[in-house]
């Protein structure tokens, strides 16, 4: 009776666990779908998430590469060339910002998930979810604080290196019966590709090649080796220059920049990357992580797991050039040993889907950004889509126009819509350096590029680079184009071609102005444009095409329509209508009008008012309406006391 009770008792049970398991998964896989879309929310987001200089020139070179420049001998740049490929592949299909560009970045970190998730290491589905789950959440949530979200070499390093170990290097290790022939086509090609993305990922490409590579699948390591390096020839061959490749990305970044960077090759590298390994309790804690992991990889090596040593030592080489973005790859390349771990678990066991089913939905609640100050922390650093130097670009040049952003200003560029004037599109100590000894019979020359150009604008910051290296000592060329062919805009590193601005020592002058409103525009009382006439004697060979009006609105959205009304030298009236809502408080109104020369102008109520034209007054009571002058040949003018933009 008692055994009888027993195998009731224990079918009951069975049954009850078996339909506690089912409700488990179901749980598991609806948790998983909706933590996908949240992702996808989290990366969409990311997109404008922060604007970084070093992101802004990759960029900026693909644009150059995308209207027929070369890399290295016509653009220079110290990156590897398999670099520009995401940014030539864009720009074929549009001109595209930075939001744009982090699109290839975006579908490379979702194929790295995706190489996770099927992963030959990971034998069940549980499995699988976890580490995909688990490998999203720290590059969605943790590896923008290092740029890890951007367009950026160290990031494309990473994320290939996630599918390399993940798809390859590691199911060689741990299951090589289930390394397939396109596997080790497809893996060799990717680890071939490394160096050309940086030179100094050279010692891990090596490391990864002799760890992976079997006897057995040896004929699809060679044919994915061959395909990498030719393809990445062709690319160099195509879009730039082999002897530039040796000047700027080998010669310069190994015997001129060290002596700026202070980080010497060779022997200080490796000290470099054991000093970052143990500096500080993140990196210290991912290594030793990471050697955990390892040790499952080198249990399933016969004698001694070397293959298992050379993937450590070549994860570790990542750190060679220093923490932060410069260690990026680092954190990306060990999610697929991290991720190991799961391979240990009891998929079977209730007490394990119970721990699974709170780490979903621990992530999930991360990713949704409903926890205190997690969707703060992102929407509140949004990529600028204007910044003063395009607005002042926008006034004098057209798109076609070349301006130049120093001495390390690369967003400018993107947000001003404009390509640069020079090669050396950001100018800094070792640029000038190199220059002083050029190999390989490759050299650009900043200063004269600059002066065949003559952009109208040039945005020159003169900065001292990490406090050590001032302007003066690198760039005293192009100091001299500037005192001899433009004027700065006072409290600006803002400087514009000097036959471009018409009465400019007027507008420069220290002389002590004022700006005050007019009288609020009403149906009793127009506005009265008082213009510069010395402005318009200057410009008399050269007629207005455009007029912009700085109007005051109270700060509010004032109703109805005014009128300008412009007299031309002959007495004939031009008369423009506006909506008065369109106007922003302070800012100016540009009006396209007929070309001509005017003589006096007002606004006038039609349906509406309540706004006012600013004016500069001088100590005499002299009166200025707050205007800029658009003349025919392309010339501006400037209301003195009045602000440029």
């Amino acid at each position: 009776m008692l055994l009888k009770n027993k195998m009731i008792f224990g079918v009951a049970e069975r049954k009850d666990s078996t339909k506690l398991d089912l409700v488990f998964d179901v749980a598991i896989y609806i948790l998983f779908f909706v933590f996908a879309v949240l992702s996808f929310r989290y990366q969409y987001l990311l997109l404008n998430y922060r604007e970084w200089g070093d992101e802004s020139e990759t960029i900026v070179a693909a644009k150059m590469m995308a209207a027929g420049m070369k890399l290295y001998s016509e653009i220079f740049n110290h990156h590897g060339p398999l670099t520009f490929l995401p940014g030539v592949l864009a720009e074929k299909f549009g001109d595209f910002g930075v939001l744009g560009h982090r699109v290839s970045v975006a579908l490379l970190q979702v194929l790295a998930i995706l190489s996770i998730y099927k992963s030959p290491a990971l034998r069940f589905e549980s499995q699988r979810i976890l580490a995909s789950v688990a490998c999203a959440t720290v590059i969605l949530v943790f590896m923008p604080d290092i740029f890890g979200h951007m367009y950026k070499y160290q990031t494309i390093v990473g994320i290939l290196l996630v599918v390399i170990l993940s798809q390859y290097t590691i199911p060689a290790i741990l299951c090589p019966e289930k390394v397939s022939s396109l596997r080790a086509v497809l893996g060799s090609l990717l680890i071939a590709s490394l160096p050309f993305l940086a030179i100094t990922y050279l010692p891990i490409a090596g490391l990864l090649f002799i760890a992976s590579c079997r006897r057995d699948y040896f004929k699809g390591v060679a044919i994915g080796s061959s395909l990498g390096l030719t393809a990445n020839l062709i690319f160099l061959g195509v879009y730039g220059s082999f002897a530039g490749f040796l000047a700027f990305h080998l010669y310069l970044n190994a015997k001129v920049l060290p002596f700026y960077a202070g980080l010497q090759p060779g022997g200080a590298l490796i000290v470099n990357a054991v000093t970052v390994a143990t500096s500080d309790l993140a990196h210290f804690l991912s290594l030793i992580a990471m050697l955990l992991s390892a040790l499952i990889l080198a249990q399933k090596e016969e004698k001694f797991p070397w293959r298992t040593f050379l993937l450590v030592a070549g994860l570790c080489s990542l750190l060679m050039r220093g923490a932060g973005f410069h260690g990026m790859p680092f954190f990306y390349a060990i999610l697929p040993l991290l991720a190991l771990n799961l391979s240990l678990i009891d998929t079977n066991s209730l007490a394990s889907k119970q721990v699974a089913l709170g780490f979903l939905l621990l992530c999930m609640v991360k990713i949704s950004l409903i926890l205190p100050g997690d969707k703060q922390k992102i929407t509140s650093a949004p990529i600028p889509t204007e910044t003063e130097f395009s607005k002042l670009v926008a006034e004098f040049t057209v798109p076609e126009d070349r301006i130049i952003a120093y001495s390390f200003q690369n967003f400018e560029y993107l947000a001003s819509g404009r390509l640069p004037a020079s090669g050396h599109f950001f100018y800094l100590p070792w640029q000038e350096k190199y220059n002083e000894n050029p190999k390989f019979g490759i050299s650009i020359d900043a200063c004269k590029q600059i002066r065949e150009a003559a952009p109208k604008v040039m945005l020159v910051d003169k900065w001292k680079v990490w406090d050590r290296f001032p302007w003066d000592s690198y760039a005293g060329c192009i100091q001299k184009l500037l005192d001899s062919n433009y004027r700065q805009v006072p409290n600006r590193p803002y400087y514009i071609r000097n036959d471009l601005l018409r009465g400019l020592d007027d507008y420069f002058s220290i002389e002590n102005r004022k700006m005050i409103p007019s009288l609020p525009l009403s149906e009793v009382s127009s506005i009265k444009l008082k213009i510069d006439k010395d402005l318009m004697e200057a410009g008399r060979n050269r007629k207005l095409i455009a007029l912009e009006i700085m109007f005051g609105t109270y700060v509010r959205v004032n109703p109805g329509v005014a009128q300008l009304i412009l007299e031309r030298e002959g007495g004939e009236k031009v008369n423009i209508d506006f909506a008065l809502p369109e106007l922003q408080d302070n800012h100016y109104k540009r009006f396209t009008i007929p070309e001509d020369s005017y003589v006096a102008g007002e606004v006038k109520w039609l349906t509406g008012g309540g706004i006012s034209a600013w004016e500069s007054h001088d100590e005499k009571d002299r009166v200025l309406t707050c205007m800029k002058y658009v003349f025919s040949d392309g010339s501006r003018g400037f209301t003195p006391g009045c602000p440029m933009f």
